[in-house]
């Protein structure tokens, strides 16, 4: 049953992200804040607003204009979330970020028996690891609307890209790195 739960999330992140960026540079630091490793989530309340997360995203964001500064909020009785786009009036480019709080966490066993389990060093101090379809990452690959869904316990971040203008040229590495910035922020 979670097998089919994590390929459902898939594909509601994929709806959700292009949504997102279908609205009309060097990696991001990512710098340790605070504790590495948590126990609890974040509660709704405490989830960042669009602007805290462009600090962290630095030049992935930079020349892009944010959708709505407050993010788009959702809380449902399985999962809790923000949404945060930056696009370009200039060339089209747009940016989506999701956030999402499970109630019921998807697991490392979870995603490995729907093979979408893939282990990145850059996640081994949060004990997290990237999900993605048929466990293939390649890290220079060009992010688009579905991006791999950075999960470190009962918390995903996902970037996605809408790959028009400047912001095609993000790889899957930096959309990586992104989400790591956006996990630490949380914490």
């Amino acid at each position: 049953m979670s097998e089919f739960r994590g390929l459902r999330r898939v594909g509601l992140l994929a709806a959700a992200l292009f949504a997102l960026v279908a609205c009309d540079a060097p990696a991001p630091e990512a710098t340790a804040r605070g504790p590495q490793r948590v126990s609890a989530p974040p509660p709704p309340e405490a989830l960042p607003n669009c602007q805290a997360i462009a600090t962290v995203l630095g030049d992935l964001v930079t020349g892009l204009d944010v959708v709505d500064a407050d993010g788009s909020r959702q809380n449902t009785p399985e999962s809790y979330g923000l949404s945060c786009a930056w696009r370009a009036s200039a060339d089209g480019g747009a940016l989506g970020v999701i956030v999402i709080v499970d109630r019921e966490p998807l697991t490392a066993t979870d995603m490995q028996r729907a093979g979408m389990y893939v282990a990145d060093p850059r996640l081994a101090a949060l004990d997290g690891f990237i999900a993605v379809p048929d466990a293939r990452f390649e890290g220079s690959e060009a992010l688009g609307p579905v991006g791999p869904q950075v999960i470190v316990g009962a918390v995903t971040v996902t970037l996605a890209t809408n790959g028009q203008g400047a912001i095609a040229s993000t790889t899957l590495d930096r959309a990586v790195d992104g989400a790591v910035a956006v996990h630490r922020l949380l914490r």
